[in-house]
């Protein structure tokens, strides 16, 4: 019987989080091999355990999985019971690959991780492909089948040597970590699962039972298949989060973007103290200077009254009461609406006031500053 992870952790199946990870640091500094000089075989082994059951249990989805699968995990290949022996490995018997106890290091011998996990890796596929041939119409849209209707070998996990993913050279699919895992975590398996069928047909007195039979059956089929597909899935993702090799091809990626990062960086900060260096020896060219008095006609009214650059001049709205540097500027401002509306207010104030304003006596080329001469202006 194996250990519960709870128990090694000692702590009870409700706990939080944080309750997991100091029960975890108390049982690393009890058994850790460098404090149990006189027993460093056991201390090892269960030091491995314990560090299994703190991954598990610290990770949200695989405690979930192990929760829900705790008396399968822990039972293993003590109670087997009885089934066809068609079915070939089922999810009770993968179960017990759920632990480091099943494999001495990360190595290729004979009880190493490459060499347990290739083996029980080969053998399901081989289930697979024998499953196929007895069935070759059955799921004709499995990705296990290519356009052709050939078998698809399902990828080997390889050995500590096997490449994570490409590099030098493509070698074919199948020859990469990298493959493994994105096969074996959306297997859909090829068995049938009839032998968990809870009725056998012959026996139907009628049609009707037969029908009631069969559906039973079906639902029993599909309900064992999803459990062994689950469970096949959630096994290949326990040794992805293990494996050296994914850990190594991670630790690789991190820092290729991170000197890819640096290298951008780098690149910036060069064309900005380029672009810097640029600008410091700038020099405006002759064509490119403009004279800002040519600019003074362009300002409108309440643009320069903003600036203060309006000063006195011959050019004077006695309307508005406002200096204007050339007389386009005071053209264009008796064209705006706010002298129109002031103008017509100081008209209809002179005409109640009855005064008489002689407009065809006027000189046209007098100065505007008279407030007779900038009248007549307005309502020529």
């Amino acid at each position: 019987m194996r250990v519960c992870y709870y128990d090694l952790l000692s702590v009870e199946r409700q706990a939080t989080g944080d309750e997991i990870k100091k029960a975890y640091r108390r049982q690393a500094l009890i058994w850790h091999p460098d404090k149990n000089g006189d027993r460093v075989e056991i201390a090892t082994e269960r030091f491995a355990l314990i560090q299994e059951a703190y991954e598990v249990l610290s990770d949200p989805q695989e405690r979930s999985w192990y929760d829900g699968h705790r008396d399968a995990i822990l039972k293993g290949d003590d109670h087997k019971g009885q089934r066809d022996s068609s079915a070939g490995m089922c999810s009770d018997d993968l179960m017990r690959y759920f632990s480091v106890a099943e494999y001495r290091g990360f190595n290729d011998t004979d009880q190493g991780f490459y060499t347990v996990y290739r083996h029980l890796f080969q053998k399901l596929a081989n289930e697979e492909e024998e499953a196929y041939r007895n069935n070759p119409d059955e799921d004709e849209d499995d990705n296990h089948q290519d356009n052709r209707g050939t078998y698809t070998t399902l990828p080997s996990f390889g050995n500590s040597k096997t490449p994570f993913a490409d590099q030098d050279g493509y070698l074919g699919y199948g020859a990469y970590v990298r493959d493994f895992y994105a096969a074996w975590t959306n297997i859909s398996t090829r068995k049938s699962f009839q032998w968990v069928d809870k009725w056998r047909l012959s026996d139907a007195p009628n049609r009707f039972v037969r029908r009631a039979m069969e559906k039973e059956n079906k639902k029993a089929r599909e309900v064992a298949k999803k459990d062994y597909n689950d469970t096949i899935r959630n096994l290949a993702v326990f040794l992805r989060k293990r494996d050296p090799r994914m850990k190594a091809y991670q630790e690789e990626e991190q820092k290729r973007k991170e000197e890819a990062a640096a290298l951008q960086k780098a690149k910036l900060l060069k064309e900005k103290q380029e672009l810097q260096a640029q600008r410091a020896n700038y020099q405006e060219p002759e064509w490119a200077k403009v004279d800002d008095r040519h600019l003074d006609g362009l300002l409108s009214d309440e643009e320069q009254e903003e600036t203060g650059e309006v000063e006195e001049s011959d050019f004077y709205c006695v309307v508005c009461d406002k200096f204007y540097k050339s007389e386009h500027q005071l053209t264009s401002h008796e064209s705006s609406r706010k002298h129109a509306r002031l103008a017509y207010r100081l008209k209809k104030q002179m005409m109640a006031d009855d005064m008489d304003f002689a407009f065809d006596t006027v000189a046209a080329n007098s100065k505007r500053r008279s407030l007779t001469i900038a009248t007549m202006r307005i309502y020529l």
